[in-house]
């Protein structure tokens, strides 16, 4: 099974790269996690305790919005659960506390003119707004945005952990976890991921179609069920690729090099796809083939890949046809490498 788990803001702009992911996973894992704060009451001039109040990092109306995928186990939301809690990872609170701390004028830059204000930016505005109902003339929840980004740094380490692949197009999320492999100092036997790092097969992947908005969620598993084999011999030629030519990874290859070893291999199902694709009958799936054919409906996304520590992964995608474009390189000892298969899958489709 194709699994990944979403990390990332669910906001209005998140539907479509969770369409696109759904055309290529299996099940899409999506990171909820909740802020409790207790709420009071004012009657006849005294506070009263009102109960507790949870901040989702769901908007309120998702199960609704996503019914569609949710049914057909496409989707799955993801709780934490506090008594299952080892003490390995309370271990990780006082590095995230710090390193958020550390990285407030990220989460709330500096205001160019006015030395002591501060400017929400449009990711925390977004968050505030699609999920706690936050609209200007209202306090700034400071603290929920720092629990906020606190919990999601920790759900990354946790899925690392336990070898997950996870997934997130928030930007100040990847510059905090950025920043926490910087400053790790553990190694990879500490953090007890002996053996994620050995199986390229476990990169996560993120794949962008040209803007998916004209499809409903309904067209979406149409369209998926209609390429069901098609897909699936694509990935598993990646993977084949991946494991067979593991040693070649680490080499500083040219272009030209990897596309005389991984040609030949990769071309079927890139032709398979392709073709298939374009004799789908459907009045939406032509009109959505027309927009993959022009390339200015193309948008890029990044994304953070979780492998294994200390390793970084960026992974920056855009699609085309069947591929198009993706990248994803990661930094070790300051050398950059790019070691995914699907890397050099659509590297041939933009040199031909």
């Amino acid at each position: 099974m194709r699994e990944i788990y979403y990390n990332s803001d669910i906001t209005p702009k998140s539907e479509n790269e969770i369409k696109l992911l759904a055309l290529y996973y299996d099940k899409i894992n999506i990171v909820n996690d909740a802020v409790y704060a207790p709420k009071f009451s004012q009657a006849s001039g005294n506070f009263e305790f009102d109960g507790v109040e949870d901040f989702q990092f769901i908007p309120k109306t998702f199960r609704t919005d996503y019914k569609v995928l949710i049914d057909e186990n496409l989707i799955a939301i993801t709780e934490r659960n506090k008594d299952n809690e080892d003490e390995f990872e309370k271990g990780f609170a006082s590095k995230i506390s710090e390193i958020v701390n550390s990285n407030h004028d990220l989460i709330f830059p500096n205001h160019p003119t006015n030395k002591d204000g501060k400017i929400i930016t449009e990711e925390v505005y977004d968050v505030m707004k699609y999920m706690w109902g936050f609209d200007w003339g209202k306090p700034v929840e400071v603290d929920l945005i720092w629990w906020y980004y606190s919990l999601k740094l920790k759900w990354f380490l946790k899925l690392l952990i336990e070898g997950k692949n996870c997934l997130s197009s928030s930007n100040n999320l990847n510059n905090l976890f950025s920043t926490f492999i910087q400053q790790s100092n553990k190694s990879n036997s500490d953090l007890k991921t002996e053996g994620y790092t050995k199986s390229l097969a476990l990169d996560a992947l993120k794949i962008s179609l040209p803007n998916p908005d004209i499809l409903s969620f309904e067209d979406l598993l149409e369209l998926k069920l209609k390429l069901k084999d098609e897909l699936g011999l694509f990935y598993q030629t990646i993977n084949t690729i991946e494991v067979k030519n593991k040693q070649l990874y680490n080499a500083d290859l040219k272009d030209n090099e990897y596309r005389s070893i991984f040609f030949s291999e990769i071309q079927k199902p890139l032709t398979d796809l392709e073709n298939k694709m374009k004799n789908l009958n459907s009045k939406t799936f032509r009109r959505f083939i027309e927009k993959m054919q022009n390339p200015k409906t193309y948008v890029p996304l990044i994304g953070t890949v979780v492998a294994s520590m200390p390793i970084h992964y960026t992974l920056l995608s855009s699609l085309g046809l069947t591929a198009g474009m993706t990248l994803l390189e990661y930094k070790e000892e300051k050398r950059e490498l790019q070691n995914n298969g699907l890397y050099f899958l659509l590297k041939l489709k933009g040199n031909k």
